[in-house]
């Protein structure tokens, strides 16, 4: 699968929704072009690598992918509640595995595999970090670590306009596909991940993005704040997955 040139890639990203890095309510993808993001603190989160993140949304709490049909149906059978796995698709053979579930839109799904399927493995890996989130907010990646045996990502949350339709109380799960510009033979076995409870206001941007997420209506709205950090740290649970 060789890689594309970048406005091809953005015009997929159109495809699926639209472009830009304050849009809530469409497919949202991103172009991590330069290597620096938020901390916590105020400070930068420093991408060791530029990538492009794509997120797509379930309509309820429903995992959107798997690694293959198989841990599908042993997620579906074992997991109480659900947990949702991180994904790395290292080669062709992973993306061809790559198991979608009916929680998300057809078109969504369609976007996030021709996503998936124009990566050069090469020289990119994708991985698929799956999050819960309110269905009354909105989550930016601010930055990504991908070193040798060791993978993070930095996140931060906000909430969606006053103008843009939501459930409150609902919770929903969020798929982000980080293309990731280094190739990795193996999953990493050391993942984590930090998440800022509000965004800065060039959230999306500061780090050379454009973002599109979809969560099924399409409304626009910007991000703004400073907030705190949180860390979530995972052993490798890494499983194989096929296509729906």
């Amino acid at each position: 699968m060789p890689s594309t040139s970048i406005s091809r890639r953005r015009l997929l990203a159109a495809g699926g929704g639209c472009l830009s890095a304050a849009f809530a309510g469409c497919v949202e993808f991103s172009e991590g072009e330069s290597v620096s993001g938020h901390s916590s603190e105020g400070g930068t989160f420093e991408s060791t690598h530029e990538y492009e993140s794509l997120s797509i949304r379930s309509a309820d709490d429903t995992p959107v992918a798997y690694s293959s049909e198989d841990a599908a149906e042993d997620g579906d059978e074992n997991r109480e509640p659900r947990h949702l796995d991180t994904v790395f698709v290292t080669n062709e053979d992973d993306a061809t595995a790559l198991w979608f579930t009916d929680a998300a839109a057809d078109d969504d799904v369609d976007t996030a595999r021709a996503f998936v399927e124009e990566t050069n493995f090469e020289s990119e890996t994708v991985v698929v970090d799956q999050r819960s989130i309110d269905d009354c907010y909105r989550r930016h990646l601010l930055g990504v670590r991908a070193a040798d045996d060791e993978f993070r990502t930095s996140y931060c949350r906000e909430m969606k306009a006053a103008t843009e339709p939501c459930e409150a109380d609902k919770t929903v799960v969020e798929a982000i596909f980080v293309r990731v510009h280094r190739p990795y033979g193996d999953p990493p076995s050391s993942r984590g991940s930090s998440e800022r409870t509000t965004c800065p206001s060039d959230a999306g941007v500061a780090n050379g993005s454009a973002a599109n997420e979809t969560d099924g209506n399409g409304t626009e709205t910007g991000a703004d704040g400073t907030g705190t950090e949180n860390e979530t740290h995972e052993p490798d649970t890494s499983s194989t997955e096929g296509q729906r």
